[in-house]
Parts: C-alpha cells; sequence; structure tokens
C-alpha cells in the first residue's frame, strides 16, 4: 500500500541556462585574462580568480534555480529541492489548513528562488506558471508545480468523510 498521494516538481529551464551561460562566459573569461607568470603580475592573478569565483558562483544559482518537488503523502507534505544538498521541508499534512493554486509571474525584477515573498510569504518560485499555496497553521508557503490542481484533489479526496 503506497502512502504517496500526489508528487509534483517543477524545472526552471530559462534561469538554469541563464546561469550556466553566466558561468561559461567567466571562466572562459578568467583562462583568457590568466597571465603566463601569474606570481609577477599579481593584479592579473586576482582578476583571475575573481573570475573563476564568479563563475563557481553562477553555477551555484543555477543548481539553485533548477528543480523543486513536492510530495504529499498521508502524513505529511515534503517540499525538496533537487540539484543543492538542502534539507527539505516538511510540515504534517494536519497542519495544512488550506490548499489553494495560483498563478505566478516570476520576473528579473521581482524575487524567485527560496525567497519571502509579500502578500504570499515564504516561497519556492523557480519559474513563472502554476503554483501551489500551502496555509501552514497561518503562515502561507507558495511552490512552484506543474498541475496543482491534482494535488488539491489528492489531499481532498484524504479529507473528505468517510461513507
Amino acid at each position: 500500500m503506497s502512502f504517496l498521494l500526489w508528487s509534483g516538481r517543477a524545472i526552471g529551464y530559462r534561469r538554469t541556462s541563464a546561469g550556466l551561460g553566466v558561468a561559461v562566459v567567466c571562466f572562459v573569461a578568467g583562462y583568457l585574462a590568466a597571465p603566463e607568470r601569474p606570481f609577477e603580475q599579481t593584479k592579473w592573478l586576482a582578476l583571475t580568480a575573481l573570475l573563476f569565483i564568479a563563475g563557481l558562483a553562477a553555477l551555484v544559482w543555477a543548481a539553485a534555480m533548477a528543480h523543486v518537488g513536492v510530495e504529499i503523502s498521508m502524513y505529511n507534505v515534503r517540499i525538496r529541492h533537487g540539484l543543492l544538498p538542502m534539507p527539505p521541508i516538511a510540515v504534517p499534512l494536519r497542519m495544512v489548513g488550506e490548499l489553494r493554486a495560483i498563478d505566478v509571474q516570476s520576473s528579473l525584477g521581482q524575487r524567485w528562488g527560496w525567497t519571502w515573498v509579500p502578500g504570499l510569504g515564504r516561497s519556492v518560485i523557480v519559474r513563472s506558471g502554476p503554483a501551489l499555496v500551502f496555509d501552514f497553521g497561518g503562515r502561507q508557503f507558495t511552490v512552484s508545480v506543474d498541475e496543482p490542481e491534482d494535488a488539491i484533489a489528492a489531499v481532498g479526496r484524504v479529507r473528505a468523510p468517510s461513507r
């Protein structure tokens, strides 16, 4: 018997590819700026090191924007990050007061990623489109997922009174 009611995820292709592009540009620029005699030209060595560090930061950023997953079982809700070694958020299902679907419009001028959004509370937004809003005892949590209506239906089936 499976206790998993619903599983969904969202992948942020646009931001991931932008982060990978920035990382490649930083690595190529760092390679081209590398001096032949590194310890005689310290300013070029420092520039090369900064470009490689910026490239690594862009790779981590790309991994952070790549994937988010949600699993709803009969006992809890788990929100996990697919590519970064972050601990998942696990909340008992009995603490979920309301579950609704919304459409988030995320742009470069707005907040995205693991953040706090005014009016939506804490959120994990990796792309524009459908999202789930959980109400965990008065606190809202928004997560980008594909087909959030299926999650709402799965939780509704569990909460429906037995006949």
